[in-house]
């Protein structure tokens, strides 16, 4: 596959653009089907991982615990990936070859056609046609007269002074516009071309856990590509939609022979503007490709917190108590339960204990239709205690 030559003059933007896409499909295609072919290192590779892969999951049913269905049906799916990745052609053209290379196209002419910034033209013959009007206005200049006389009577020193002389400053805008516009294609299609071609090699690190956030890698990079030409092709639609209505009434202004002073000063800020948009748009779609994680929100300041049980409390709502308040809680009742446990063991002591009835006496209606004893007498001992001390106190006296 031969991609077009690149010529100077009128066509040297189109036929760039034209020809980085073109390298960046012979790249992913070409590249893609000699590492996937038989015989080749990136399939004798895939070959190994797939090896070791079933020798591990093997081991895994000699030895160790049983896999589940679930686990089982994961690494089929596995096994389908990586084949499918890495050898199958057909299939993998369908479904990131094109989406990868073809799909931004395809999104930015509905946005371009929703919002109006579109044309019947195709991006590149627009973009050459802005280049053309800004050779053009750049031969007819702005008309004014750089070099004339202050005060033709006085001594030298006396010429008009420009914050931007025309020729620089309408080729510096020139080349602001050429180098952000080919720089951001390049770098986008020409990264996916690459990522594409290296699909058979990253495929077989899909196996192992270790080897996977490599493969993640990979695919977070074609997403990126795929985000980075839809924003650039609607920052260099805004910037077209922008630039061609001032060229043209340039350019008709200077055909009238008027002048334009003002006018080195608007292209070059149009331009360096949206080089700059460009570059920031770039960096934007990566931070939001490559985040990892979910977005977490600050804990709410303690007086906020504070403010709301209280309005919570006043309204006889039932709030969630602070931690202090809980611990505090938990303390009291289990004092609570404790003195609970004691009165609940007094009381079964002295319903075990017989009552205490004297004759002739009547009896005190008490709650349960027992007596209490004294404190002591309930466990006092019934014999007196003989002991040798006691015993030889009393031979001594």
């Amino acid at each position: 596959m031969a991609c077009p030559p690149i010529i100077t003059g009128d066509q040297f933007l189109s036929r760039m653009l034209t020809h980085i896409d073109c390298q960046a499909q012979v790249i992913g295609s070409y590249g893609y089907q000699a590492l996937g072919e038989p015989g080749s290192l990136a399939s004798t590779l895939v070959t190994g991982l797939l090896a070791l892969f079933i020798v591990f999951f093997a081991v895994r049913l000699l030895f160790g615990p049983p896999p589940g269905a679930r686990d089982v049906v994961f690494s089929v799916l596995k096994v389908g990936i990586v084949l499918t990745l890495a050898f199958s052609w057909p299939a993998f053209r369908t479904v990131i070859y094109d989406v990868t290379l073809k799909g931004p196209a395809e999104v930015t002419s509905v946005i371009q056609q929703a919002s109006g910034t579109g044309d019947a033209g195709g991006l590149a013959d627009r973009l050459q046609a802005a280049d053309n009007s800004i050779v053009r206005l750049t031969e007819l200049r702005t008309g004014r007269n750089n070099a004339a006389l202050i005060d033709e009577e006085a001594p030298g020193g006396t010429f008009q002074g420009t914050a931007l002389a025309d020729e620089g400053a309408f080729g510096s805008a020139r080349l602001a516009y050429l180098a952000s516009v080919i720089g951001s294609i390049a770098l986008l299609r020409i990264g996916a071309g690459l990522l594409l071609a290296l699909a058979p090699v990253v495929a077989g690190l899909y196996f192992f856990n270790q080897s996977r956030g490599i493969f993640a890698g990979w695919l977070k990079g074609l997403v990126f590509t795929i985000a980075g030409s839809i924003g650039a092709t609607i920052v260099l639609s805004v910037q077209l939609a922008i630039l061609q209505p001032w060229l043209a009434d340039a350019i008709r202004v200077r055909e009238l022979g008027y002048a334009t002073p003002s006018a080195p000063t608007e292209l070059l800020t149009i331009m360096l503007s949206f080089a700059l948009v460009q570059l920031a748009m770039i960096w934007l779609l990566s931070r939001v490709v490559f985040y990892r994680g979910w977005l977490t929100l600050p804990d709410f300041p303690k007086r906020a917190a504070d403010t709301q049980t209280m309005s919570g409390l006043a309204r006889g709502e039932q709030i969630a108590a602070p931690a202090t308040f809980l611990q505090a809680e938990r303390i009291s009742t289990s004092i609570e339960n404790s003195i609970r446990r004691e009165e609940r063991s007094v009381s079964e002591r002295f319903a075990r204990t017989p009552a205490l009835v004297t004759s002739g006496a009547a009896e005190p209606a008490y709650r349960g239709g027992t007596e209490p004893q004294r404190l002591g007498n309930s466990f006092r001992r019934p014999m007196s205690r003989n002991s040798r001390s006691s015993q030889r106190r009393d031979n001594l006296s």
